[in-house]
């Protein structure tokens, strides 16, 4: 992978910043898959499709964020973030898309539904694609495989 953004940290502003940056490459004429993983139905950026350049995919489909659902209603997002990152790595891999974000990606990993291994695989793909990770928490071994590092804090 060529280029690798992320963006983490504790502080308010992550998906913010990733979203300034698909309306930037739509308005450089780049086409931006963006697939948002944990966040429920709350925190809706779809409106981002309305460019014809972006592709917002939320495969989630509760009301609630991740952490605030039950064990039942978690295994059931479980396995649609699983689907999800999958459908990402498609993209990435055949080059669909000359900007891929995977929004709170790395939230995966402290919920145990991702490992570090899995993004790694991800990161080893052979694409042009750009692409920027999002998420509160970064292993070392993923920020080492950044060419732009973006932390975020809180105050």
């Amino acid at each position: 992978m060529e280029h690798v953004h992320i963006i983490y940290g504790a502080g308010y502003g992550k998906t913010a910043a990733a979203m300034g940056l698909a309306v930037k490459s739509a308005g450089a004429g780049e086409n931006v898959t963006i697939v948002q993983f944990l966040k429920g139905t709350d925190a809706d950026y779809s409106i981002l499709s309305q460019f014809d350049e972006i592709k917002f995919f939320s495969f989630e489909n509760s009301d609630k964020p991740y952490g605030q659902l039950t064990f039942e209603e978690r295994e059931e997002q479980r396995a649609k973030a699983k689907n999800s990152f999958h459908y990402a790595k498609k993209v990435i891999d055949t080059g669909s898309s000359d900007v891929v974000i995977l929004d709170e990606v790395l939230g995966l990993l402290d919920y145990n539904i991702l490992y570090t291994e899995d993004i790694e695989e991800l990161l080893r793909l052979n694409s042009r694609v750009k692409l920027i990770l999002t998420g509160r928490n970064c292993p070392e071994a993923i920020k080492r495989k950044a060419t732009m590092l973006s932390h975020i804090e809180a105050k």
